[in-house]
């Protein structure tokens, strides 16, 4: 085989191998959206913001060797968070049949990529919990008000779960209410353990007993 030839040969190769990648690209695109539309249970402009992130993250070769439904579940929980509509990583996992694990760690891998680094407050959990235990809207009062107590105090509360420090809330406030839940209604709601609540529980007494306000029960 000639030189000219032999670079025509390698020249085709890398058109074919290129031309390969791309059809494989779009294919994998076209899948991530029908997991995006179907799976993501977020408003249409969302889901088109997710599709974005996706995209780019697939331009740039982060989806190679990687799950497309635990990209797209990734991406669609940061896109739920920045937009102050947080999902819980067990429910996002469980909709697009990927395991927690997994699901967490591409959250950190395609929040520092993108950038999209932001702490969740327990408070962007609160319509949510207060809504799937079927309180009455009112408790909004109440669960603001001790979070209002509690947040200044970022020292007890921070490096917690967000979601259990707005399941203590919600449970000390719904137990001083005419509308009580128990333990196990309100960690089966916020997916954590009830050992996670009481230590929750007791950490909250402790500030409230220093300054002056009622324990949580």
């Amino acid at each position: 085989m000639s030189n000219q030839a032999r670079r025509d040969w390698r020249r085709r190769r890398v058109v074919d191998e290129s031309s390969k990648t791309r059809k494989s690209r779009e294919r994998n695109l076209v899948r991530a959206n029908q997991f995006i539309r179907d799976k993501s249970g977020l408003p249409r402009p969302l889901q088109e913001e997710v599709a974005r992130i996706y995209r780019k993250l697939s331009t740039e070769g982060f989806v190679t060797g990687r799950s497309i439904a635990g990209v797209s579940a990734a991406c669609t929980y940061l896109v739920a968070r920045q937009e102050s509509l947080p999902r819980q990583i067990s429910h996002i996992a469980e909709s697009f049949d990927v395991t927690e694990k997994e699901l967490s760690r591409l959250i950190r891998q395609v929040s520092r990529k993108m950038n999209m680094h932001k702490i969740t407050s327990p408070d962007q959990f609160f319509d949510k919990f207060i809504s799937d235990l079927q309180l009455p809207a009112n408790i909004h009062i109440q669960v603001n008000n001790l979070w209002n107590i509690i947040k200044p105090h970022d020292d007890i509360w921070q490096g917690k779960k967000p979601m259990g420090v707005a399941a203590a809330l919600i449970y000390k406030a719904s137990n001083e209410s005419s509308n009580p839940r128990t333990q196990s209604e309100v960690c089966a709601v916020a997916n954590i353990s009830e050992v996670t609540l009481r230590g929750l529980l007791r950490l909250f007494n402790g500030l409230l007993q220093q300054l002056g306000h009622e324990s949580l029960q």
